[in-house]
């Protein structure tokens, strides 16, 4: 944008305020004389209204302080027809004393309010001078050189009108770079107080979700601490040697640490099926034909992967020491899906094949009793364990809650 197209509302206020002004003192003098003198100067009058009509053009074309341009030129027009009209009244009264000092006044005026540019103030000052000439030489008979003398005083003063707009341009150039430097200041400072804002949000965030992990981590850190104690105390209870006691424990404490560190890696807030039976059942399985999983895909909430990983970890254990996976041909198979009824559940099924014939045991250890009850109270599911001669079958049901969208959360 050129400094002749930018938008400038201090120079459209000016130039209102001026032509304002003189339309007002038009007005009043024209208003006066159709009062106190009627009919008597009819061409003073036709001056005025003419005068007067095209001040309040040039208020009605005054619009867009965009078009910089066009206001200076319809600002220099009414001040130009202001001069003349002054002029030509001086010649209509026979006052050419009176419109020579009218002249002067509205070249000073229009300095004083329009922030002219110096060259809209030399065509001023020249259409001043000249009008002053013509009214004087119109109405006063002058000897030789005169005008040559007078035209030396009167262009010092006016001369010094554009002196008078060049110094208030410089002013107002200043006032202008002034006033931006403060917009920007109070730019930055309002960009600075939203990047604070969004800053200080940001760290309440954070700090609820410290607040919440840090409680999560209290909660799982209890939950796996009363884990072990119980593990380790019943598998102590069940234990017939140090040496037996310790393969258990440590079995169980390896199974738990690998689901742990499952969940703490995880993207997901859980664990995929398929994959909580990889880490509970895999490092058991002789070969790769040993250990055959389907899932429907289903995730498992962390609430019930520490009691269904332990309940896997046990049936994987026993079937290593005396089922499917303790010899070469054996093979497990667990399935899974979820039921999307009514009353949704997790459905999994253990069933071992071509491994040794199986009986019942006499004595319920501690496996079975994390299988069938351990799981059955931390999820308030069902367990049916059955020692087939076949192999060893599993059924566990766990009922799972709903979610605010009313499907199934695994």
């Amino acid at each position: 944008m050129t400094s002749d197209a930018r938008p400038d509302g201090f120079l459209l206020d000016r130039i209102r305020l001026a032509a304002t002004l003189v339309g007002g003192g038009v007005a009043a003098v024209f208003v006066g004389e159709l009062i106190l003198r009627p009919g008597e100067r009819p061409a003073l009058s036709v001056i005025q209204a003419v005068n007067l009509v095209v001040i309040v053009a040039v208020l009605g074309l005054l619009r867009s302080p965009a078009n910089r341009r066009t206001n200076l030129l319809l600002a220099f027009v009414g001040c130009a027809v202001t001069i003349v009209c002054t002029g030509a009244a001086g010649i209509v009264t026979r006052d050419a004393t009176t419109a020579a000092i009218v002249i002067i006044a509205i070249a000073l005026g229009s300095a004083t309010i329009v922030p002219w540019g110096t060259s809209w103030q030399l065509l001023t000052v020249v259409v001043s001078v000249g009008v002053a000439i013509w009214t004087v030489s119109a109405v006063v008979a002058s000897p030789e050189g005169f005008w040559v003398q007078q035209v030396g005083s009167i262009v010092p003063t006016l001369a010094g009108t554009v002196f008078v707009a060049r110094v208030l341009g410089h002013q107002r150039l200043l006032v202008e770079r002034a006033e931006r430097e403060r917009e920007a200041r109070e730019e930055s400072l309002r960009e600075t107080n939203q990047d604070l804002r969004r800053e200080v949000e940001e760290h309440r965030r954070t700090e609820g979700r410290l607040r919440f992990a840090l409680r999560e981590l209290d909660h799982r850190v209890k939950n796996m601490l009363a884990t072990v104690e119980s593990v380790a105390r019943h598998t102590l209870e069940s234990s017939q040697s140090r040496s037996e006691f310790g393969a258990a424990f440590h079995g169980r404490i390896q199974s738990m640490a690998r689901i742990h560190a499952a969940l703490a890696v995880s993207k997901t807030d859980g664990l995929a099926m398929h994959d909580l039976i990889e880490l509970a059942v895999g490092p058991y399985r002789g070969n790769e034909e040993s250990l055959a999983i389907t899932s429907d895909g289903g995730t498992v909430v962390p609430d019930l992967v520490r009691p269904l990983s332990m309940a896997l970890h046990e049936l994987a254990t026993n079937a290593a020491k005396y089922g499917a996976l303790s010899t070469p041909g054996g093979r497990v198979i667990v399935s899974s899906w979820t039921d999307e009824g009514a009353n949704p559940y997790l459905h999994v099924i253990w069933q071992e094949a071509n491994g040794p014939r199986v009986t019942e045991p006499i004595r319920r250890g501690l496996g079975t009793k994390l299988i069938e009850e351990g799981l059955a109270y931390d999820s308030s599911g069902t367990v049916s364990l059955r020692f087939l001669p076949s192999g060893v079958r599993c059924e566990i049901d766990i009922p799972l809650p709903r979610t605010a969208s009313g499907t199934a959360n695994t």
